[in-house]
């Protein structure tokens, strides 16, 4: 039977490109509106009214992607009031910002002025962060935010791990948190493959079935082949390498989908459900340009699409190009294959 893919939805107009589109919740989608048409107070009731570790989150990814392009307002709103979910939504603002400044190519290619707007950015995101962070001590989510902070723009040496020894405290298993930690352990930041194949293995080793975070292990080795061609360009290019094909990592990540696709309904409400899909159909969709993919791997495929959702995840996607129409793609495979 085929799988039910439908055709692929567009970003929503009065919604910018910078944001991440892989979730569904009505109430993010009006508040991310609401923030960036500048008005802020629905962002801040949402997250006032939002406790569980994960939705807040994905809450606060999502509006600090759509509120750098609304910064003064953010501004305003921490001056009027400076409580923990205002810096909390200026933080993730600034920090969203800072990365749009830098861009996707290595830190060597990016030019000094952008670099240093990156890194001013940076600056002034960890200070509303840090504060957050001392108005809400329970509050994983300020944390997390500074994991991305400490992978793009440390204050030294430890601060990653020091940062993620403060996550793991108040929510070990917080995917975001743990996505980060693997970037800075590969080798195209401050690892190796080894560190981070092994971060990944350890932490999905336990895991129970359905959880998001086994999107480590396809996420670890997408990682490889595009560190060893050792240029931004293959990006666009990736097709020819076939690591990805390798007996021993198809084997690896086949026994974590099932894993994954094993889930309970419970599992499949997690907030980072569609996006750990698409980490999977990511893979497996490189498996199939490569080297074709074998008939348990087809199943594993279209068993991911079916569990996408309909909007694309900017990561792992725009490692290949632009994510929608990379995405598109996949939804296309599916269909072929299914």
């Amino acid at each position: 039977m085929a799988a039910e893919v439908a055709a692929p939805l567009t970003v929503p107009a009065d919604l910018p490109p910078t944001v991440d589109l892989a979730w569904r919740d009505a109430e993010l989608e009006r508040a991310a509106r609401a923030l960036v048409a500048g008005d802020t107070g629905p962002a801040r009731a949402l997250l006032a009214a939002t406790h569980d570790p994960e939705r807040r989150d994905l809450r606060v990814d999502v509006l600090g992607e759509a509120g750098q392009h609304v910064l003064p307002a953010l501004h305003s709103a921490v001056d009027e009031r400076h409580d923990a979910d205002s810096l909390l939504l200026l933080g993730s603002a600034l920090n969203a910002a800072a990365w749009e400044e830098r861009g996707e190519a290595y830190a060597q290619y990016t030019e000094e002025d952008r670099l240093a707007r990156f890194l001013d950015l940076a600056d002034q995101a960890r200070t509303a962060l840090r504060r957050a962070a001392e108005l809400a001590p329970d509050d994983v989510v300020p944390w997390a935010r500074l994991m991305s902070l400490a992978l793009g723009a440390p204050e030294h040496d430890q601060d990653g791990d020091q940062v993620f020894v403060r996550v793991q405290m108040l929510c070990p298993d917080l995917v975001s948190a743990n996505e980060h930690r693997l970037q800075m352990l590969a080798d195209k930041w401050y690892g190796s493959h080894e560190r981070m194949l092994e971060f990944a293995r350890v932490r999905v080793s336990d895991l129970p079935a359905g959880h998001p975070l086994l999107a480590l292990v396809p996420a670890a080795h997408v990682e490889v082949p595009l560190r060893d061609a050792e240029s931004v360009s293959f990006r666009r290019r990736w097709r020819s390498i076939d690591y990805l094909a390798r007996r021993v990592v198809r084997l690896e990540v086949a026994a974590v989908s099932d894993h994954l696709l094993a889930a309970g309904d419970a599992e499949r409400g997690h907030p980072r459900w569609m996006r750990a899909n698409q980490v999977f159909a990511t893979y497996y969709a490189g498996v199939e340009a490569v080297a074709g993919l074998k008939r348990e791997d087809v199943r594993r495929f279209l068993g991911h699409m079916a569990e996408a959702g309909e909007r694309a995840s900017r990561w792992p996607w725009s490692y290949f190009g632009d994510h929608h129409a990379e995405f598109a793609k996949a939804r296309m495979l599916a269909d072929k294959l299914g």
